[in-house]
């Protein structure tokens, strides 16, 4: 299943952290800092996680996407959800 993110997220480390993943611990929230949605990977082209995070932070980004589960591996209990960036856009502090 594919979810589309049409209007801009910020992306925070909200902190969570597991031994068993996924570990569901990037919030997507809105301009309006409303959740939206808590991912557990974040792609931007070649860059993962949380170098993603800070960098998008550093340089006042927000990102639209989309949503896809992935296999998180034998221990997982649940899928992943991996929020791949496709553009990012600059907004004011």
């Amino acid at each position: 299943m594919t979810e589309k993110i049409v209007e801009p997220v910020r992306i925070t480390d909200n902190g969570v952290r597991s031994f068993i993943p996924p570990t569901f611990c990037f919030e997507l929230r809105d301009l309006g800092d409303t959740l939206v949605e808590t991912v557990s990977r974040v792609i931007h082209g070649e860059r993962r996680d949380f170098d993603v995070v800070a960098d998008l932070r550093l340089r006042h980004m927000a990102a639209l996407g989309r949503i896809t589960d992935y296999d998180a591996g034998p221990q997982a209990r649940v899928p992943g959800k991996q929020f791949t960036i496709d553009q990012v856009i600059h907004v004011p502090e």
